[in-house]
């Protein structure tokens, strides 16, 4: 064990009466919401089983925030129970959340004991339904065994595996949850990019803009197929470790999988470069979203549980920059975007990377601005605005040369300034002619459906880890 983990470990963990006394604790506050209740409904108490006296951990924290949202959809997003107050304990001995909800308790618990079964880390869920009477709802079936598949209670009272295996377990476990989950968002930002419509002279739901050789199932398959290459480098990363975020050997098993990632895309596609640009944008922020999360540390414990994971977005897309610095600029010199970028003296997707994504936060923080005055129909739009208003694109500049490129900045700006004010019908007929426009001028701003795809991937990353109360505003 390294010097930093040995510390964590010494100043977090929790002994026996530590557990004992928050038990107590636990049942005081299941009888207090009980007591609010009026003998109406039930207690619903989420914590997590984690072997050792090391409780807590970025990988357990973000199970737990998915396993809030799973029982914010499983009983109050279909009406099966009504919510009535909500309690979050932020403490070394785990954190937990209890809910005082109105409904019936054995149809609740069956719900929840279907959140254990189907979520990827459901086996460490502990979702317990507390009745009127103060007595738990028992199980129709034992839960099991981590390690063997037998009977946990049975191994547990035989004790027949040992703490460190169990650690590792679970470990394990969490660590492919979140790896699955990364990818996933990665995978959403890809779908949600390319569907987002209208979108000035690239592939969306209207047409194929300066694409011809593009549509909508294209980049849905080459979506579908680099799914897997953005987990294998979310589990790369987790392999690593914090020790070694910056070490060369992660680097060359990094820039290894994106160069699998883009044969796999180009094979899907017949030699259609669809998301080469996205491979390395969401490649590096799917590495920088895993381990902000798994590398977390934890010490102001009773503080509000928004504090777990402050700034997630823009904590992720500073940490992708720094592992850009890392990888390096391994762009062939012969390509066709180092001929652009040496021919009109501009940066591209490295330089936007070390720089943190700036543009890339840009188009979060345009959309969610849009969404806020007008609704979410064209806030995608908006955004890509935002971002081809700023980008030296080089895409643009390869097709239209410096005078096509500074036409998209000054028309995308305007048109972005108009979307302010503008109502969404007249904003809509404005994009649609500046997208005919360009597929006249054959422009495809390929680099800003990038940094769009990569603004959506991070505020999915903000919503993974808001705060738990949040998840209840329906």
């Amino acid at each position: 064990m390294n010097t930093a983990a040995a510390k964590y470990k010494l100043e977090n963990s929790v002994t026996v009466s530590e557990m004992a006394e928050r038990r107590e604790e636990r049942a005081a506050q299941q009888h207090a919401l009980l007591n609010l209740l009026g003998g109406e409904g039930c207690v619903v108490c989420l914590n997590l089983n984690i072997a050792g006296p090391v409780k807590r951990s970025g990988l357990a924290d973000h199970a737990f925030f998915a396993a809030v949202r799973d029982i914010r959809d499983a009983l109050f997003g279909e009406n099966c129970a009504k919510l009535v107050k909500s309690v979050f304990v932020n403490r070394k001995t785990g954190i937990e959340a209890l809910f005082a909800v109105r409904g019936d308790a054995g149809k609740i618990k069956i719900r929840c004991m279907g959140i254990e079964e189907a979520s990827p880390a459901g086996r460490l869920l502990d979702i317990d339904v507390i009745a009127p009477d103060g007595t738990k709802i028992g199980r129709n079936a034992p839960r099991k065994c981590l390690i063997c598949g037998e009977n946990a209670s049975v191994c547990a009272r035989s004790r027949a595996h040992s703490v460190e295996e169990l650690r590792e377990t679970t470990e394990r476990i969490l660590g492919e949850a979140l790896a699955e989950r990364t990818a996933e968002l990665a995978y959403e930002a890809l779908i949600a990019e390319v569907h987002a419509t209208p979108k000035p002279g690239l592939v969306d739901e209207m047409n194929s803009g300066a694409n011809p050789d593009m549509d909508i199932p294209m980049f849905e398959k080459s979506a579908s197929v680099l799914r897997p290459f953005f987990e294998k480098i979310a589990l790369a990363v987790l392999k690593a470790g914090r020790e070694n975020l910056d070490s060369p050997a992660l680097a060359s098993e990094l820039r290894s999988i994106g160069l699998e990632a883009e044969s796999a895309m180009l094979a899907a596609t017949g030699g259609v470069n669809t998301h080469r640009g996205a491979v390395y944008t969401l490649g590096l922020l799917t590495a920088a979203g895993t381990a902000q999360v798994a590398f977390s540390d934890f010490s102001e414990w009773d503080s509000p549980v928004e504090r777990i994971f402050p700034e997630p977005a823009e904590n992720c897309a500073r940490l992708a920059g720094k592992l850009a610095e890392t990888l390096g600029d391994g762009s062939l010199p012969s390509s066709k975007g180092a001929a652009v970028r040496k021919e009109y003296g501009v940066g591209g997707a490295v330089e936007q990377a070390v720089a943190g994504f700036p543009l890339a936060v840009a188009a979060k923080n345009g959309r969610m601005a849009y969404d806020d005055l007008h609704g979410e129909a064209l806030s995608l739009p908006y955004a890509l605005l935002a971002v081809m208003a700023e980008l030296d694109d080089n895409n643009a500049l390869r097709r239209g040369g410096k005078a096509g490129a500074e036409f998209v900045k000054k028309r995308a700006a305007e048109l972005k300034k108009l979307g302010e004010s503008a109502e969404p019908e007249e904003f809509g007929m404005a994009l649609e002619e500046f997208d005919t426009e360009l597929t006249r001028m054959n422009i495809s701003c390929g680099g800003a459906a990038d940094m769009l795809a990569a603004g959506i991937f991070l505020e999915s990353i903000g919503n993974e880890t808001a705060a738990p109360g949040n998840v209840f505003d329906l």
